[in-house]
């Protein structure tokens, strides 16, 4: 009996790594590739030592999944009441919602937080099933590195020792197991005293995302490499030149031990920690203080001072989900013959001579088009936005006017 639960055991194993090997195509087979380069050698012993974990438990690590961001880039359907991470995009779940599970392919349920304001955290409980006790609440935005600062002392009073991962809530990844296996990897150097960070390997040379120029010459075990330089977004050119470099996008995805970034907050941005540490423990005093502190993102404050900082090539399909236009991406799959995509679920659309559109629509009404292309239109119960894609950039612009109508705030809350 022995014998046979061993063969079939090694039979089940050999049917899973023959799974996974069939499932890498495209881009997937790039970031594989870089991932299995960087774990060829050590990086000279030049940074952050290896520490083993304070606490019994640190082996779990906890997550922030910050979920505070107004999304105006995906109105009518993002409002101020309901934004974008709350908005189910590309999915029958909100984008926190797949935030969540997908949180929980690596750490439980117990040891994910929220980060938002007060008001937020209403309306994400209406729809999520999320414990008083799961959030972390800033009483303003004041970019990421105040909120990332006060959940890491909120986080290692209680979990201390343990890593900290940060994710953004309105993030596309794909698939769940490649996802897990890149966070397995960031931990491991996250324990070893690292700042981490994950870099996606670019499928196309974009302006609109920061850019990692990791170290090559100083690889990391079990893979990943230090960081030789953050850049801030770029012009296309110069976003061409970076991806023929073997530059990563930064996707805005960390890990590391509360006690070790705290003690880089502590040494580059002072300013934000110190009067945090007397109040992070009090509501009431938060409330005086937070308005007060420097409104910088965890990249300026932190990353880019840093010396312990870390990249892990990342093995799984990511887009930052940052406009309407990325449907075009992700649900690629779904797009007609001539590159129409409808998006919504029990729509009836027809197209004579279209081409290019994107369509997202809240009805069961018939979407007919003709004669019409590269036009984004979204539908909502109460507003409709019809948008070239050449401007859709511009949203954010055509919101400022409407904030300048009394009339029309209803249609912006």
């Amino acid at each position: 009996m022995a014998t046979a639960k061993k063969a079939k055991n090694l039979k089940n194993q050999k049917n899973l790594k023959e799974s996974k090997k069939s499932s890498n195509s495209g881009n997937k087979k790039k970031a594989a590739g870089l991932a299995k380069t960087a774990s060829a050698k050590k990086a000279p012993a030049k940074q952050a030592p290896a520490k083993k974990a304070t606490s019994a438990n640190a082996s779990k690590p906890v997550v922030l999944i910050m979920a505070g961001g107004k999304g105006e880039r995906f109105w009518p359907r993002s409002t101020v009441s309901t934004p974008k991470q709350l908005q189910k995009i590309y999915s029958n779940k909100t984008l926190l919602q797949e935030t969540i599970d997908r949180a929980r392919a690596f750490t439980s349920a117990d040891r994910i937080f929220i980060g938002c304001n007060p008001s937020l955290k209403k309306a994400i409980q209406k729809g999520h099933k999320i414990p008083d006790a799961q959030f972390v609440l800033e009483p303003e935005g004041r970019n990421t590195a105040p909120i990332i600062a006060l959940a890491a002392l909120q986080l290692e009073s209680r979990f201390p020792g343990t890593v900290q991962v940060i994710l953004s809530a309105d993030h596309f990844i794909q698939p769940l197991d490649r996802f897990a296996e890149s966070m397995k990897a960031g931990m491991t150097l996250a324990q070893q005293d690292y700042l981490v960070t994950c870099g996606i390997v670019p499928t196309r040379p974009d302006p609109g995302y920061g850019y990692i120029q990791p170290r090559k010459s100083e690889v990391l075990k079990p893979a990943g490499w230090t960081i030789e330089q953050f850049h801030e977004k770029p012009d296309i050119e110069k976003a061409a030149g970076y991806v023929k470099d073997g530059f990563l996008w930064n996707s805005g995805i960390f890990l590391w031990k509360g006690s070790v970034i705290l003690e880089e907050f502590r040494k580059h941005a002072p300013e934000i920690l110190l009067p945090l540490e007397k109040t992070y423990k009090s509501a009431a005093a938060l409330k005086k203080v937070f308005p007060t502190l420097p409104e910088q993102p965890i990249d300026i404050a932190i990353m880019e001072r840093s010396q312990r900082r870390a990249v892990v090539p990342a093995s799984f399909q990511w887009d930052d989900v940052g406009s309407w236009l990325a449907l075009e991406r992700i649900r690629s799959e779904s797009a007609d013959a001539d590159g129409n995509i409808f998006a919504g679920e029990k729509t009836q659309t027809a197209a004579f001579d279209a081409r290019g559109n994107i369509i997202v629509p809240n009805s069961k009404r018939l979407i007919a088009l003709l004669g019409v292309k590269d036009l984004v239109y979204v539908e909502t119960d109460t507003s409709v936005l019809i948008a070239t894609k050449e401007r859709l950039n511009d949203i954010k612009k055509l919101i400022a006017k409407l904030k300048e109508k009394p009339a029309l705030q209803s249609f912006l809350q």
